[in-house]
């Protein structure tokens, strides 16, 4: 049975003639959807999509080989600069806007570099994200930009221990930052950074596979070591992984992106029968000596991709092979209240989609011996009016399908189908942010998982999400969406296959009816 067949609580307009018209166009475009699941994954079981192209890596990358002589660096910076004026900047967050706006005028700039006065008092949330811009600007000798206060934000960020406890790439960066700043002071680099950076750097020359980390550590490098191999490596990282229409992008996130293509389409027939099992065979190849998994191969295991891949592994004898190890880790990172971080950083704290992500990926996979209560008492305390906070994608029904789904029938149920009912649109769809005035596929996938899953919903709404879906498919069987996932925050990034997955989760749950996958052939082995 699925949803459009299950008994609701009776309340909107619904026929049967209607239901049957929404199941059938439905159906038709979760065939599509699957299709395209299956062609576009590669050969070893994964998905692997470039992000969407954005100002943050392009402006930094241009601006590092500003100085570079000769025709390949010209002709990278041309190419980059064509895309980069006529680019939009993120509007979500009014910091994001003036960055971008700046970085824009920074790269695409023929004489005096602009000012970034406007961006040097960023504070708060923000402070970080604005040593990015205060490095840049550094680099560049843009008025408004200091480096004494530079050099004293990142060394008070790297602490006495020099960054010892931070996310390895995190500390990277501010070692370029601190370098940076160093440079424009005529002073050498701290004792020990060019070789922090020589092993930080990957056998690509690529820094944790971001070409945002790779730029910026190229903006210090040939500043401080310019004919340093290291440098030669970096660089020619970048013109590798320069796309052909002359962008870079954030990075790619295998291990993720293929967690939820296979908690999206479980279930229906073609997606089982051509990528289930290999997608499945690859996540349990990803799992990390320490028991966990990361969002891509460059990085560390961070517990929200390990939740994540938990949950697409659940009920098969994949999760037989990668469970002693999985519970180890589980029981290693949770911190003494029960909960989860994100990173293994000092300055991490848990979120609730995380948290969220290991409690239902612990739970599903049956790993032994870990008290979920504490942790599921602690989600039950975020929700307020029906919302419920989520730290690594901006829709608000992200909470509600990935955090109150979790829960046990209650008092939120009705507050969290009440709330995302008032939010939609009379397209039948959801906005990504509230107020955007155009509804975003992925957030309407979200928040009709969240209603089918809680069965509270009325049909109508569901009927007319579900239109609205058919409606925006493109001809290749996917969806087109703006920015969705934080990434480095309060910066977004949008990626296809999570755009993908996360709004045909939605037609998939509604219309396929629920069952178990089958085992893969040769887990066992």
């Amino acid at each position: 049975m699925h949803f459009l067949d299950a008994p609701v609580d009776g309340r909107g307009p619904s026929t049967t003639e209607g239901m049957a018209g929404v199941a059938a166009a439905g159906a038709r475009c979760l065939a599509k959807a699957s299709r395209f699941a299956i062609e576009s994954q590669d050969a070893d079981g994964a998905w692997r999509m470039p992000t969407q192209p954005r100002i943050l890596e392009n402006a930094v990358a241009v601006c590092s080989l500003a100085h570079i002589r000769g025709e390949r660096a010209a002709r990278a910076r041309a190419r980059a600069v064509s895309w980069l004026r006529t680019a939009t900047p993120q509007r979500h967050d009014p910091f994001v806007a003036a960055a971008d706006r700046w970085l824009v005028e920074v790269a695409t700039a023929d004489g005096a570099v602009p000012a970034f006065s406007e961006l040097s008092a960023a504070a708060g949330p923000h402070s970080r994200r604005a040593l990015y811009l205060h490095a840049l600007a550094c680099a560049l000798g843009a008025p408004g930009a200091h480096a004494p206060q530079l050099l004293s934000d990142t060394e008070a960020a790297l602490g006495h221990e020099r960054g010892s406890g931070l996310k390895p790439w995190q500390r990277t960066m501010l070692l370029a930052f601190e370098a940076v700043a160093r440079s424009a002071l005529g002073l050498p680099p701290a004792a020990g950074t060019l070789d922090a950076f020589r092993r930080a750097q990957s056998a690509d020359g690529s820094y944790y596979g971001m070409p945002l980390v790779t730029g910026m550590l190229h903006l210090a490098l040939t500043r401080t070591a310019p004919d340093d191999p290291v440098t030669h490596r970096c660089r020619e990282s970048l013109f590798a992984d320069q796309h052909p229409d002359g962008t870079w992008r954030f990075m790619v996130s295998e291990v993720w992106d293929t967690g939820l293509m296979v908690r999206a389409l479980r279930g229906h027939p073609d997606f089982d029968a051509d990528a289930l099992d290999a997608a499945q065979a690859f996540l349990a190849s990803a799992q990390n000596e320490d028991g966990g998994w990361a969002c891509g191969a460059a990085l560390d295991s961070d517990n929200d991709t390990t939740g994540n891949t938990l949950l697409a592994l659940a009920g098969t004898a994949w999760a037989d092979r990668v469970r002693a190890t999985a519970t180890a880790y589980a029981r290693r990172c949770r911190t003494e209240a029960g909960l989860w971080t994100t990173w293994h950083s000092s300055d991490d704290d848990p979120v609730p989609d995380v948290v969220a992500h290991m409690v239902a990926g612990i739970r599903a996979a049956s790993l032994p011996g870990i008290d979920l209560d504490p942790a599921r008492r602690w989600l039950a305390d975020r929700e307020a009016q029906g919302h419920w906070p989520s730290d690594w994608y901006i829709p608000p029904a992200y909470g509600a399908a990935e955090i109150s789904t979790l829960l046990p029938p209650g008092p939120h149920t009705r507050a969290t189908t009440d709330a995302l009912l008032a939010a939609q649109r009379p397209d039948g769809g959801w906005p990504r942010v509230p107020g955007e005035s155009h509804s975003s596929p992925a957030a309407t996938g979200l928040a009709v998982t969240a209603l089918t899953h809680h069965r509270t919903a009325p049909r109508e709404a569901v009927e007319r999400a579900l239109w609205f879906l058919v409606d925006a498919q493109t001809d290749e069987g996917t969806w087109t969406d703006l920015p969705l996932m934080y990434g480095p925050r309060p910066f977004l990034s949008a990626t296809g296959v999570q755009i993908h997955a996360l709004t045909a989760r939605a037609l998939r749950q509604t219309l396929t009816p629920a069952r178990q996958p089958a085992q893969p052939a040769g887990a066992d082995r």
